[in-house]
């Protein structure tokens, strides 16, 4: 019959060409803080965050912007950490504070009908902190002896060693923690950073998920009932020089059995027109299992478990780097393929099935990206923050079907030549 199945003839492959990007609506809330909608989804939860745009760049102390986010949940004007702790749990609430190097954000996920109380405790810790003395010595602690424990593996210190190299000692991306900050910062570090900063002038809202048509006047009712109304004009924080250091450094630590490798340099940032081909390339050279690091170092030599390449875009630089853990008496074999690897990457076309495969796999990741009303708000988010166009992921599909070998080639040439990469080894 000539419509019967054909079971052992592979379907063909097509690749997706297009995204409908979902645009979420904007309001400005009476403390004239911006807030964004994106509306959907099938069960009644909601994500709000609210962000504030800066982070450790803007810290004039180690560990003060850190500290600020992580005793935000430790104590207020009228409730102890006991207290709010308690609350989160009775309405199940998944509450997300990060301090990163730019930003601090402070949100939740919850059921929808938990909402309005939510809010109010969330709002709270963020207007009545009092950054109790006990709880601040307790974190404090506990985080010094975590970062004694972390100063022994190799991973830890090629990690803040190499971005001290790539971006200059007295970089905020790359200053080093050392043990003694944990007993110079004190809460007053704490509370001048925080009447500073996370105020109403330096915060965006977006809010997410299935949630009531009158959500913003929800929003205003806790922002006027906390009295949070702060207009002050946060200034700009100073900018500083990168002055990355030597480009190869070895530091030994003659009691472990391995190497840990960091191969690395600046990079462009997500606004260069050649962000998407930087993208691509990396994840053929480091960015997924099936990558050429991958293939050669680990399935071919058996140097390592595992090793990657990545591109970190933050807001102010942006930096590529390649890391792995290796035996120490392969360490130089394993650099010495890494470096073929990346002369490969401009000497050789990719085969037609490589190239295959590496779309495949981008393209189904890059729809996981765009998958519900959270990781569409992730993906404007991310938008807005770096200040691009709905056409930055627009092009990205058609351009990712439209690349060819020549196109990478060219990008590794002009964006991962070996002569240009800062090398770190330790162990």
């Amino acid at each position: 019959m000539q419509n019967e199945l054909q079971r052992n003839a592979a379907p063909a492959i097509k690749l997706i060409d297009k995204i409908h990007i979902v645009k979420p609506t904007e309001k400005i809330l009476s403390n004239g803080i911006p807030v964004w909608l994106m509306e959907g989804g099938s069960q009644d939860i909601i994500k709000f965050e609210l962000l504030f745009t800066v982070g450790s760049y803007q810290q004039d102390k180690p560990l003060q912007a850190f500290a600020v986010a992580n005793l935000l949940k430790s104590g207020t004007l009228s409730r102890t950490s006991v207290e709010i702790n308690k609350l989160w749990d009775f309405y199940g609430v998944s509450l997300q504070i990060e301090a990163q190097k730019d930003i601090i954000s402070v949100g939740f996920f919850c059921l929808t009908k938990h909402f309005d109380p939510v809010l109010d405790l969330l709002i709270e810790i963020i207007t009545q902190a009092t950054f109790p003395e006990e709880e601040l010595e307790v974190m404090l602690s506990n985080r010094k002896q975590k970062h004694i424990v972390d100063l022994q593996t190799i991973q830890h210190v090629a990690r803040v060693n190499f971005t001290e190299m790539v971006f200059g000692k007295n970089h905020p991306y790359g200053n080093i923690l050392r043990t003694e900050d944990f007993d110079n910062l004190q809460r007053e570090d704490l509370v001048s950073f925080h009447q500073r900063y996370l105020q109403p002038s330096n915060c965006k809202c977006f809010v997410s998920g299935r949630f009531p048509a009158d959500i913003v006047n929800q929003i205003n009712k806790k922002f006027l009932k906390h009295q949070w109304n702060n207009a002050s004009v946060v200034s700009d924080s100073a900018e500083y020089p990168i002055e990355p250091l030597q480009s190869k450094q070895h530091i030994v630590m003659d009691n472990k059995l391995q190497a840990s490798l960091r191969i690395g340099q600046l990079s462009i940032g997500r606004n260069h027109p050649d962000y998407h081909f930087v993208s691509i390339t990396n994840t053929l050279l480091g960015g997924y299992f099936g990558s050429r690091l991958m293939r050669n170092i680990r399935q071919d030599k058996g140097f390592t478990y595992g090793i990657n390449s990545a591109v970190v875009a933050l807001m102010k630089a942006t930096y590529f780097f390649i890391t792995t853990q290796v035996g120490k008496e392969v360490k130089d074999d394993a650099l010495n393929e890494i470096y073929h690897e990346l002369r490969q990457l401009r000497a050789t076309q990719v085969h037609d099935n490589e190239l295959t495969m590496l779309k495949n796999y981008i393209s189904a990741g890059f729809l996981r990206s765009f998958d519900g009303p959270f990781m569409q708000m992730e993906r404007f988010r991310e938008m807005h923050l770096f200040g691009l166009a709905y056409d930055h992921y627009e092009s990205f599909l058609p351009l990712l079907n439209r690349i060819t070998s020549s196109d990478i080639q060219a990008t590794a040439e002009k964006y991962f030549h070996e002569k240009n990469m800062t090398e770190l080894v330790v162990g």
